[in-house]
């Protein structure tokens, strides 16, 4: 199991303008009418097999206490291996030799 930073609408995109003309031709999309924010920035650590399980996990707990679905996931692994899976391989390698 590894240890995984996840930050949660770190790259979120607001529209500015929300009339539906500006979605009528390709020229409007051009204009400055979306923008990045990090305003709802939201970090936490998780423990997880792989980078799948952690982006599930992720999705999971994002739905169950906000009531909605994030906009954007980033997930990094931190180099160190949770403490509960070494302590359990040592007893495995204890019990072996």
């Amino acid at each position: 199991m590894f240890k995984y930073n996840v930050k949660f609408n770190k790259n979120e995109i607001v529209v500015k303008d929300n009339h539906q003309s500006i979605f009528k031709s390709k020229n409007n999309l051009n204009k400055k009418y979306f923008k990045n924010s990090n305003k709802n920035i939201f970090e936490i650590t998780m423990i997880a097999y792989d980078h799948l399980h952690c982006l599930e996990k992720a999705k999971n707990f994002y739905k169950t206490h906000f009531n909605k679905e994030a906009t954007c996931i980033e997930i990094r692994q931190t180099n160190q291996r949770s403490n509960v899976l070494s302590k359990s391989l040592n007893k495995e390698y204890k019990l072996v030799a």
